[in-house]
């Protein structure tokens, strides 16, 4: 195993990576944080799929997330990342950044296969969304519970994502609920490949990569590509920066932000 720190002394590794034969594995490992993403993780993960684009051996790439005292794939963005938006430019280079690292993991140019156990929330959900294949144990709970807690929203990028495995119904469902899905609602839209206990999960996620692994690697990019130029096909030619501007700057987002961190319920005020 190789550790990627994050150039701290003595800090704890934020990423670690695993070659299993023609998989690579990569390990998000803030357990304490439930492997809530940071930007030194956005930033390593790109540098993870470029690696892997150039390494030939590569047949497959494996998400997971490391275990602290409950299971966790991801539990979205540190919080500090939230915390700091205070003008446009800020949502926007948190928005990029996520944006950035969904495209790097969807451009990749072998199958991704995403491990997932406990917490997949926000940026969690929306990297096992980018993924090819996901499989997970009984314990995920995978969402935006966003309409109750922090008060932002999806870009519409992020919603088509979620679209093309949820379908609409579903993921409008999800987000008006602020609900978390479970491995059953999840398997009932066809978004995971199988449950299995999670003390399985590491051996059948392999045995599923080594099988993606003797495929055709060239039949198997080109439907991945195909398939997301036509999901973006049908995106809006003038963005969404109004949208976001809207919950990101508003009154309500400072309040979701204050309440969580307090530990309250937020007061909603529309504006």
């Amino acid at each position: 195993m190789t550790t990627a720190m994050t150039g701290v002394a003595d800090a704890e590794p934020e990423i670690l990576t695993e070659r299993r034969g023609a998989v690579q594995w990569v390990i998000f490992n803030r357990p304490k944080a439930r492997n809530a993403i940071t930007p030194w993780m956005e930033d390593r993960l790109l540098e993870i799929c470029r690696e892997v684009n150039g390494d030939p051996e590569v047949k497959a790439l494996v998400l997971t997330g490391a275990r602290g005292d409950k299971p966790a794939f991801m539990a979205g963005a540190d919080l500090s990342c939230l915390q700091s938006v205070k003008t446009p430019e800020d949502y926007t280079i948190l928005e990029d950044r996520a944006e950035e690292a969904a495209m790097a993991l969807e451009a990749v140019r072998v199958p991704t296969i995403a491990a997932l156990a406990g917490a997949c929330v926000g940026e969690g959900a929306l990297l096992a969304a980018c993924c090819d294949v996901r499989i997970a144990s009984p314990s995920i709970r995978f969402g935006f519970p966003i309409a109750r807690t922090v008060g932002n929203c999806l870009s519409i990028k992020n919603l088509a994502r979620l679209e093309a495995i949820l379908g609409t119904a579903r993921t409008k469902e999800m987000i008006f609920s602020a609900r978390l899905l479970t491995a059953e609602d999840l398997a009932g839209t066809g978004a995971l490949r199988t449950i299995v206990p999670e003390e399985e999960l590491a051996d059948r996620t392999q045995t599923i990569a080594e099988e993606l692994a003797t495929l055709a690697p060239l039949t198997l990019w080109t439907t991945r590509e195909a398939l997301r130029r036509l999901r973006d096909h049908g995106l809006p030619p003038d963005g969404d920066n109004d949208l976001l501007r809207r919950c990101y700057l508003s009154a309500d987002y400072q309040e979701g932000i204050a309440a969580f961190l307090e530990k309250r319920s937020p007061v909603w005020t529309g504006r």
